[in-house]
């Protein structure tokens, strides 16, 4: 073979960047921001000065944020972040503590940090740490997380230690979030399921005294268990679904919608997909549903490709955060689960989730850049579940 072709062959095996899951990403900030427009104008009038559409402009300046870092990101090669994933776990642990002791109570809760005339809210950067971190050791380690001493109860407990974290804030919705994220990439990745089932209940077990004591979760799981009977405390959920119902098929149109005048709390915030629902309709609602599926699919996609596991177990992470946090927000909205005070990816206002989520689509986009085709078998979402499909051997 003539000098060169080595490295010829190695450009031909790669992959190319992933358009596709790009364009969905832009397509779900566009939409945000024409809702945020539509909604957050209502909630401006209510403030005595700044410009009419100060929330779209805030929010198109933080997408300009969002997207720059996303560019940065696909290029940086993603094996990086293994080399550094315990010192950003670290990081994430010191900015959680931070947000306990320095930070910004809204409602009761100590979220955010206020920096340079922004809010930030460290558990989004905490939740990509986490998923690196995970990815770093299941990679090292092999069958090892199959242990449950010596593989599985120190990842599982590093995500139970940062929920733990959040939950003090509190933020139980992302407490849970952040369980939930560190128990399917567990289970891809091929542990134990009797471990889930062990190490769930025991946190279940652990957590309830806990809760019991925190009156917002108590107020919202006993709202949820009465439903629709007009009180104050069903209120904003009553008018989430009345503004879904109320858009039917079609939708009323963009900007047309009636629940934003002060009808529908959060409106431009947790509550966006209900806007959506009534303005867009119930097609508005399925088509963004879909592309979140369309999202994980591409994610899956991208971890079938990567050259190892850690680039594997990495695409999965990344693409199950984004997926599980607008499931949440979805079910919520809908009224499936009690009221949880958690953004839908790339739509709803804020610029944490906003730049957090765009980072993790940069990092996505990067292993689909680096990855090749994987010929190997496949179940749901073109994955198969077990050890074999993370640690095998890639050549």
């Amino acid at each position: 073979m003539r000098e060169g072709a080595p490295e010829i062959a190695s450009l031909a095996d790669r992959g190319r960047c992933d358009l596709k899951l790009v364009l969905a990403t832009v397509a779900l900030v566009v939409l945000g921001l024409i809702m945020i427009a539509s909604a957050g104008q209502m909630v401006k009038l209510q403030r005595a000065s700044g410009p009419h559409f100060f929330f779209f402009f805030r929010q198109l300046t933080l997408a300009g944020i969002g997207f720059f870092v996303m560019a940065v990101l696909m290029k940086v090669p993603y094996r990086i972040y293994q080399k550094y994933a315990f010192k950003l776990l670290i990081a994430a642990f010191v900015l959680l503590l931070a947000v306990l002791v320095v930070g910004t109570k809204i409602r009761g809760s100590s979220r955010s940090i206020y920096v340079a005339n922004f809010d930030f809210q460290p558990v989004e950067a905490a939740k990509i740490a986490l998923v690196v971190f995970l990815a770093a050791k299941i990679s090292e380690w092999g069958d090892r997380i199959r242990d449950f001493k010596k593989g599985f109860l120190p990842l599982a407990g590093t995500g139970a230690g940062m929920a733990v974290m959040v939950a003090l804030q509190p933020s139980i919705s992302n407490a849970v979030l952040i369980m939930m994220l560190t128990f399917a990439i567990l289970f891809v990745a091929g542990c134990r399921i009797k471990h889930l089932v062990v190490f769930g209940c025991a946190a279940l077990v652990a957590a309830t005294p806990f809760l019991l004591h925190v009156s917002k979760v108590i107020t919202r799981i006993t709202t949820y268990i009465k439903g629709g009977d007009g009180s104050a405390a069903n209120f904003q959920i009553e008018q989430s679904l009345i503004a879904l119902g109320t858009g039917s098929i079609f939708g009323a149109g963009p900007g047309r919608g009636h629940q934003k005048y002060r009808f529908l709390p959060d409106a431009h915030t947790d509550f966006i997909y209900s806007i959506i629902g009534e303005e867009l309709g119930l097609i508005g609602t399925i088509v963004v549903l879909l592309v979140f599926v369309f999202i994980l699919r591409r994610a899956v996609r991208t971890a079938l490709r990567a050259p190892d596991s850690f680039g594997y177990v990495l695409a999965l992470g990344t693409g199950l955060l984004v997926f599980m946090s607008a499931m949440i927000n979805i079910a919520m909205a809908t009224g499936v689960i009690p009221t949880a005070g958690l953004p839908l990816p790339f739509i709803s206002y804020g610029g944490s989730s906003l730049v957090a989520s765009l980072a993790a689509i940069g990092i996505l986009t990067n292993i689909s850049y680096e990855g090749r085709e994987r010929k190997s078998g496949a179940g749901l979402f073109g994955f198969r579940r077990g050890a074999k499909s993370v640690y095998a051997k890639r050549v």
